[in-house]
């Protein structure tokens, strides 16, 4: 059942020859690296301090509870489809926003304007939209504008 290693002589000896299978260890390396990568990105993004991080954070909270609730509503009252269309486009709107926030914090520091990458998001998601049965392009589009409410509620709060 155990197995020593002599490591002068590389060879492996066995207490007992039963029930042993050589199996070859699998080298997960890179999967680790790739996990941590993704981990420590994460990790630093929620321990800044700073209130811009904050202040993104809390407007992409409100903005994706404030989808949950219009979605759920309109799932439930007007139609599946109409719901998850506007869930969807309340997702790439919030995807809009943040690659909005990443290009704004960039300002001053390595950039001198805004990137118009963001700009890709919304034309995507009418392509996607148009060419996909299960969504609709009219409540697509209007989930996508859920984080301009969800912004008004933020900032007129006393």
């Amino acid at each position: 059942m155990f197995t020593s290693v002599d490591s002068n002589r590389k060879k492996l000896e066995h207490s007992s020859n039963k029930n042993v299978q050589f199996t070859q260890p699998l080298d997960n390396s890179i999967i680790n690296e790739s996990k941590s990568g993704i981990a420590n990105q994460i990790d630093s993004f929620l321990s800044q301090n700073d209130e811009y991080t904050k202040l993104q954070l809390t407007i992409f909270g409100i903005t994706f509870i404030v989808s949950i609730l219009l979605a759920s509503i309109t799932g439930i009252f007007i139609g599946l489809t109409f719901g998850f269309s506007i869930f969807i486009g309340a997702i790439a709107g919030i995807f809009y926003l943040r690659l909005l926030a990443k290009s704004v914090g960039k300002l001053g520091k390595e950039s001198s304007g805004v990137s118009k990458l963001q700009l890709l998001v919304p034309v995507c998601l009418f392509i996607f939209a148009s060419k996909l049965g299960c969504l609709d392009i009219f409540p697509s589009m209007i989930g996508f504008f859920i984080y301009k409410p969800s912004l008004i509620l933020y900032f007129s709060r006393s």
